[in-house]
């Protein structure tokens, strides 16, 4: 009969594979189902995301004569007039001050919109007469059709009842409140170039503007310059 003294050494190393495989297993065995590897944490010195800048969303405000307060952005900048003469809607008012925004378009020197507070101290005893005879006065001068490209709303500033007519012509697009108080009425007219940039950022400041305005009309006149 013969011997075979081979079968102990590959038991061995049969052994020892097992051995070995075990010892691999333990080094990669993944987390148990439920549960998760810690998160990953970076160092904040390590390349970090710039954050977005900031808008700039800095107002002033002004204190105007004929008791007007009003807030307008920062980068406009401000007129006091005080002088009177007929405007484009049609009557002789008092131009209290105006607002001049930056350009609007980089390199267009023509590109600002602009903002004028005027009051009219005699404007007649029915304000829907003079709003609409203020209306037909800025139809005629822009040539914009009555009904095609001139609407009208109604406002409240500072508690008092204000129309606003916007209109637009082929150069140029505006909105002007008229504001009907005790002792006149105010007129804000906001007016800018026809041109996409010019509108989207007068759109984009004329509500906050508006909203902003206080009146405390006085009991008497303010001396005008001539």
């Amino acid at each position: 009969m013969k011997t075979f003294y081979g079968y102990p050494c590959i038991s061995i190393a049969i052994a020892l594979l097992v051995a070995v495989s075990v010892l691999f297993a333990g080094c990669t065995t993944t987390q148990p189902t439920g549960q998760q590897a810690p998160p990953m944490t970076v160092s904040p010195d390590l390349n970090p995301s710039p954050a977005p800048a900031a808008a700039s969303a800095g107002t002033a405000s002004a204190s105007l004569p004929y008791g007007v307060t009003i807030s307008y952005p920062d980068t406009w900048t401000r007129q006091d007039v005080l002088t009177s003469g007929v405007r484009d809607y049609g009557t002789n008012t008092v131009n209290i001050a105006n607002f001049f925004s930056p350009d609007t378009i980089p390199g267009d020197n023509a590109s600002y919109n602009t903002l004028s507070v005027d009051v009219d101290q005699n404007p007649g005893s029915d304000f829907e007469q003079y709003f609409n005879q203020a209306t037909l006065s800025v139809e005629q001068i822009y040539e914009t059709p009555i009904g095609v490209s001139a609407h009208s709303y109604t406002l409240d500033i500072s508690g008092y009842k204000s129309y606003e007519l916007d209109f637009q012509s082929t150069h140029e697009k505006g909105a002007y409140i008229f504001t009907s108080t005790e002792n006149g009425v105010y007129i804000f007219a906001f007016k800018g170039p026809n041109k996409p940039e010019a509108v989207t950022a007068l759109q984009g400041e004329i509500v906050d503007i508006y909203k902003s305005i206080r009146i405390s009309p006085p009991a008497v006149d303010v001396t005008q310059q001539r």
